[in-house]
């Protein structure tokens, strides 16, 4: 990702945003918290900075995955062995 440094002129107008600033806001895009013109250059970015479209693509992959899952989905035996392994772990054997 290149490693542009934000306008340090705070009364210019931003035309664009860095990569750092596009990975910080993508919750906020996410849920779309975030101003229409914020909005603009978030997209903007991604459609010019093919890293930052391959950070965001697998970030909102894996919310999408997160949210879709349920306690209900992981076995119990797998439960019981995460929790031995985890008791063995914490004890140092």
């Amino acid at each position: 990702m290149p490693t542009d440094q934000p306008n340090s002129d705070a009364q210019a107008p931003m035309d664009r945003l860095t990569c750092q600033q596009v990975t910080e806001a993508i919750i906020d895009y996410l849920t779309g918290d975030m101003q229409p013109e914020t909005s603009r250059l978030f997209t903007d970015h991604l459609q010019g900075c093919p890293d930052c479209l391959a950070f965001f693509n697998t970030y909102n992959s894996t919310v999408r995955v997160a949210r879709s899952l349920s306690y209900d989905d992981v076995p119990d035996e797998m439960c019981t062995r995460v929790r031995q392994f985890l008791l063995k772990t914490i004890a140092g054997k």
